[in-house]
């Protein structure tokens, strides 16, 4: 495989610097050649920079994939908003040569030129299509069979189709079927597809905010969901964050809300402490008290099965 750049964005390293542990102990885990890059800025984030200023955003964003350019990587990032508003300017540019010509005289004072060679990817389709499904089972070690989880993909992830492109944004697969392979039942909920609605938190419209999440995790909890898993961080923090919020003022979800690289690195061998599981607002305690009762039971019938077959044949 070839070597990439790893786009953390603002919000995991500010934010949940666990996450970004997660990441990096599975990546090392698998063996993958990433790389961190000096050079990177904020992505920078859609809602409120491109809304102010189109130009600054573009500029910004064509900056970040210039560094990747110039360094021959392709970029990957576990955070869905970066990929998304990277690969939208990447796309624009790459349409209107006269637009990226304007943007090239401004990069020229810093140094820097868009080329927009450098291919960029979203954590789970890069797992699911660059690392496989295959290579990944064989680095389990403790299956989630038994455990149905909720997949959260954002709004993100593979929108706005045009500039991303890498899965039905209508009827996504891609990350369902990651959850699937480590073993665990993914659930098909009605607010699938719904937005998580934490942009809402960043131009003050937080009870809006609070109800978006509030619709999701009262059906979560209606069909008997052990976890809801993301890959994003603005999302972690609605539903992990603003859960907790309700939860205060007396709300009752108890939905615990996983990172998917923190589920890949439980069914890796990784220890919760290890992944900074503790650092969550919602406590992942009872999820993890299931799926550990489902190993043992699995481990002792795997073990009468056994004694039963030496008997059986001798």
């Amino acid at each position: 495989m070839k070597e990439f750049a790893l786009f953390w964005g603002c919000t995991i390293p500010a934010r949940f610097p666990f996450l970004e542990k997660s990441t990096r102990l599975v990546m090392d885990n698998l063996g993958l050649p990433m790389r961190d890059v000096e050079g990177f800025t904020c992505c920078p984030e859609k809602s409120l920079v491109n809304n102010v200023d189109h130009g600054m955003w573009t500029l910004t964003a064509a900056r970040n994939v210039a560094v990747a350019d110039e360094m021959g990587l392709d970029l990957v990032s576990p955070c869905t908003g970066c990929i998304s508003n990277l690969s939208t300017v990447k796309g624009e540019l790459r349409a209107n040569p006269n637009r990226t010509d304007e943007v090239n005289t401004l990069l020229k004072q810093v140094g820097r030129e868009f080329k927009g060679r450098a291919k960029l990817t979203h954590l789970v389709p890069f797992f699911h299509d660059e690392v496989g499904l295959d290579r990944i089972k064989n680095r389990i070690k403790r299956n989630f069979s038994g455990m149905k989880v909720v997949v959260h993909y954002g709004c993100h992830m593979m929108r706005p189709y045009h500039a991303i492109k890498t899965d039905d944004p209508l009827n996504p697969k891609k990350f369902d079927n990651l959850v699937r392979a480590l073993g665990a039942e993914t659930l098909e909920p009605s607010t699938k597809l719904m937005c998580c609605g934490q942009a809402l938190d960043r131009v003050d419209q937080h009870d809006v905010a609070l109800h978006l999440a509030r619709i999701k995790l009262l059906e979560l909890k209606t069909i008997g969901a052990d976890a809801l898993v993301l890959c994003c961080p603005s999302c972690f923090l609605q539903f992990d964050n603003n859960q907790n919020l309700m939860e205060k003022d007396g709300e009752k979800f108890g939905i615990p809300v996983l990172y998917f690289t923190e589920l890949l690195g439980l069914a890796m061998g990784l220890k919760p402490d290890e992944l900074g599981l503790k650092s969550h607002r919602v406590d992942v305690g009872p999820f993890i008290e299931k799926w550990e009762a489902l190993v043992q039971k699995t481990r002792i019938e795997e073990d009468i099965d056994e004694e039963l077959n030496k008997e059986a044949f001798g």
